[in-house]
């Protein structure tokens, strides 16, 4: 019921609102635990949360000044619990605890805010009773709230896993929300503090679900930028699934062209007494059915589109293209990064193979492979240039500098995004490009 000091929301509502927020993150992130195991540590992290609500509300009716270390203890108790239930790096469960930190807050304050609001205007209903249905009910929405938006964002992992720049600023708004938030409580004497009760309930829930709104617009901003850099990728890729359907079609044509005359050659061949014009003849074909072969067949499709569409840039400008790849490992990667990769790296590399005068140094090769628990991706191509570096960047040996040398900036960036590195050396003439990505099951 409600007591005298109206402004302190009862330890026991922030407890279990903190271990709602967690437990949406740990049914929807990697379980490290399930059934009744599952079970046995949530029942265990809900006591640890009441536990120590109790004694930070015990150390606070002694000191004001225990009340900012109780809250940096109930965050850490958050944090631990969601990393050892779930699978996710460090700085993931940072992100997510803050947002279940702040969501607790506001779930919490909300549904204070509600029953005071209750319970001041109808005296009836001043009583415990009434407090455990009002808790139920904001909770019950507030939770099924949270899991329905959470929901939808995990469907888009690993774009959804926070990186570290991700999970700092996430911790630095959720930090300045929650000061601002519970300002009214440390000083009334600011421009920004409540006067009244019902002032400091206001403000405190208001901002609040700021924050919450603030976490959820910036996470909506990089869906839809990411949306519209996957439309625009998949555009390309169904151009180039059209220019390769041409091509082939183009081929098949050319090949029963070429059929009788196969078989009329052949028909020579045998016939052919002189062993150098046989060998000529066999030549000739060999370089006729060599343009055919050009076809990839990897497991992954649109890596398929992309080295069919540049192994025909590479049979008509006349380098030696060779790719052994197992397009499968690259399943968990979306359609933009797989085209930043092989689409830039090889336009480099072909680029490069076309100025080399010398016809037998003209090579391109491809590799796509699991070493370990990871992904190894390699292009290499012969090289008769030197690499420059600026500010550790590597420098386009384009003339037109004011719009090239992105192609390595966008390989690293796709490879940063999956906690992956990019090597680049240049030793006896021979270019090398290596990416390292650990595999999602690794890298949970």
């Amino acid at each position: 019921m409600i007591g005298e000091d109206l402004t302190t929301i009862p330890r026991m509502y922030t407890a279990l609102a903190e271990w709602s927020a967690c437990m949406v993150y740990v049914l929807l992130l990697g379980k490290r635990f399930k059934g009744v195991n599952l079970a046995v540590y949530s029942a265990a992290g809900l006591a640890a949360q009441i536990i120590f609500q109790l004694i930070a509300q015990e150390l606070h009716e002694i000191s004001v000044y225990y009340w900012v270390p109780g809250m940096v203890g109930a965050a850490a108790l958050m944090y631990l619990f969601l990393r050892v239930a779930t699978k996710s790096d460090s700085h993931s469960v940072g992100a997510w605890t803050a947002q279940a930190f702040i969501f607790a807050e506001f779930l919490a304050s909300i549904a204070w805010q509600s029953y005071y609001y209750i319970a001041s205007t109808l005296s009836i209903f001043n009583n415990s009773i009434s407090q455990i249905l009002t808790l139920a009910v904001i909770f019950a929405l507030g939770v099924s709230g949270l899991l329905a938006l959470e929901s939808r964002y995990m469907k888009h992992r690993p774009l959804s896993e926070p990186d570290q720049k991700t999970a700092l600023v996430t911790a630095g708004i959720v930090i300045v929300f929650f000061a601002l938030s519970n300002l009214s409580f440390v000083s009334s004497d600011t421009p920004f503090s409540g006067r009244s009760l019902q002032e400091i309930f206001y403000i405190r829930t208001l901002v609040d679900f700021s924050a919450i709104v603030l976490l959820m617009a910036l996470r909506e901003q990089k869906l839809w930028h990411h949306t519209q850099a996957s439309l625009d990728a998949m555009e390309t890729i169904l151009k180039r699934q059209y220019e390769q359907y041409v091509i082939s079609k183009e081929s098949i044509d050319i090949i029963n062209r070429k059929y009788h005359d196969m078989k009329h050659l052949i028909t020579i061949i045998r016939a052919e007494k002189d062993a150098g014009k046989k060998d000529q003849y066999l030549n000739d074909m060999y370089d006729q059915i060599k343009m055919y072969e050009t076809q990839n067949k990897t497991g992954n499709a649109i890596l398929d589109t992309l080295l069919t569409s540049k192994s025909m840039v590479c049979a008509a400008n006349g380098i030696q293209f060779t790719c052994v790849a197992d397009g499968k490992l690259l399943d968990f990667m979306d359609v933009a990064d797989i085209c930043s990769i092989f689409g830039n790296a090889l336009d480099n590399a072909i680029e490069s193979a076309q100025a080399i005068a010398d016809l037998d140094k003209r090579l391109v090769k491809v590799a796509v492979y699991q070493q370990n628990e990871l992904l190894l991706i390699r292009f290499e191509n012969y090289f008769e240039k030197s690499l420059n570096y600026v500010d550790g960047n590597l420098e386009t040996t384009k003339r037109d500098k004011n719009f090239h040398g992105y192609g390595i900036k966008s390989i690293k960036s796709v490879a940063d995004r999956h906690n992956g590195t990019v090597n680049v050396t240049a030793e006896n003439n021979w270019f090398s490009l290596c990416i390292l990505i650990p595999l999602p099951s690794q890298r949970n």
